[in-house]
């Protein structure tokens, strides 16, 4: 199960970075008012934009899939990945 920003002896600011992080991966533009102020009072802006960027790094493949530019990678070939100069990857043969 996934970690929720209201599961229990999370520590204020981890609660708000899993907020944000649920936030920016379901609903980016409807981050609670609440939330974003919590965030200020408890991370630099520098903190928020690299919280945010690794956020978005993770979930780039919904991109991927919501184009049909994706490709699936079984179990057995993620060890054979190597990536292209333009950050595509492909699969060995």
């Amino acid at each position: 199960m996934a970690l929720s920003p209201a599961a229990e002896g999370l520590a204020e600011p981890h609660r708000l970075a899993v907020a944000l992080a649920d936030s920016l991966m379901t609903r980016p533009g409807d981050i609670d008012d609440s939330v974003v102020e919590g965030l200020r009072e408890h991370f630099s802006a520098d903190q928020l934009v690299e919280i945010s960027l690794k956020v978005m790094k993770f979930n780039i493949q919904k991109v991927l899939v919501s184009l049909g530019t994706h490709s699936w990678i079984t179990a057995d070939e993620i060890d054979q990945i190597s990536w292209n100069r333009d950050g595509t990857y492909v699969v060995a043969d």
